[in-house]
This record gives structure tokens, C-alpha cells and sequence, in this order.
């Protein structure tokens, strides 16, 4: 089934607009953003690992049923080769939007794939991160993270 989507310049855009989706509780947006591809894989926080388009839909319609997901991006760094980026993020949770405190850190692994349709989502792998180490890694980074 061929999908009109809008082309994205950059895999930044893509991440950018993934978080937008899960932050309007938007989750057939955010599903547009993924390859057109049976392989396309998530592993949630808590393990869950997600295949497919069916398993992403499923999964982020039942999260963002019951709120909004907010991302703010504590530190990162990113790596390319052609038609290939993969960014190493540090994430804060919020899963409403009056939380100034996160519910949840989480170290997130994105890997996009440039192809005919811009770039696209390939594979997000989440797991938990421990708060006072995430903020004990943010106050001592010097690094300057693009």
C-alpha cells in the first residue's frame, strides 16, 4: 500500500517528529515515521520486544490511550555512514503533561534508515536507567553532544 509522508532532510527530523507524535498521543503518526518493513523492531523499557507494524500499532495505541508520552533529551551522540544513522540517547519520561519531574530514564538506542522515502525509523531499543547515575553523568558532562 504505497503512504504519502511527508520527506524528512534529516534523521534529527524524524526523531523530532516521533517525539511530537508520542507527545499529542498520535500514535498512527508516529507509526508513519517506521520503514515500510515486517522487520522493524522495538524493545519497550520493560523488555517487550515489538516486530512489526502490527506490534508497534498495538503497543502505542494501548501507551497512548492512557497519556501522552514526553521525551526531553538529557545528553546524546550520534554516528553515520551513508543512508545509516544511529543515535545513543539519554532520555527523561513524562507521561503527563503538568510532570516537571520524569517518571522514568531510560537509555534509547535509535537506529534510521534513509531509503525512497526519506528517513525512517528501523529499530528503537529502550532500557531503564538508573536516575542518580543519569544525573550524576549530566551535571560532570563536558562533552559537547551534537
Amino acid at each position: 500500500m504505497p503512504r504519502f509522508a511527508r520527506l524528512f532532510d534529516s534523521a534529527e527530523d524524524i526523531l523530532e517528529a516521533f517525539r511530537e507524535a508520542l507527545k499529542l498521543r498520535d500514535a498512527e503518526g508516529a507509526l508513519k515515521l517506521w520503514l515500510d518493513e515486517d522487520s522493524i523492531t522495538c524493545v519497550m523499557p520493560d523488555g517487550q520486544r515489538l516486530i512489526g507494524h502490527d506490534h508497534l500499532r498495538q503497543a502505542f495505541l494501548q501507551l497512548l490511550d492512557r497519556q501522552p508520552v514526553l521525551i526531553d533529551v538529557l545528553e546524546s551522540s550520534s554516528h553515520s555512514t551513508l543512508g545509516v544513522s544511529i543515535f545513543d540517547v539519554t532520555e527523561a519520561l513524562r507521561f503527563a503533561t503538568d510532570r516537571v519531574e520524569a517518571d522514568l530514564y531510560v537509555h534509547t538506542t535509535y537506529v534510521l534508515m534513509q531509503n525512497h522515502e526519506g528517513w525512517r525509523l528501523a529499530h528503537i531499543h529502550c532500557s531503564p536507567a538508573n536516575a542518580a547515575q543519569v544525573a550524576i553523568s549530566t551535571a560532570t558532562s563536558k562533552q559537547a553532544l551534537h
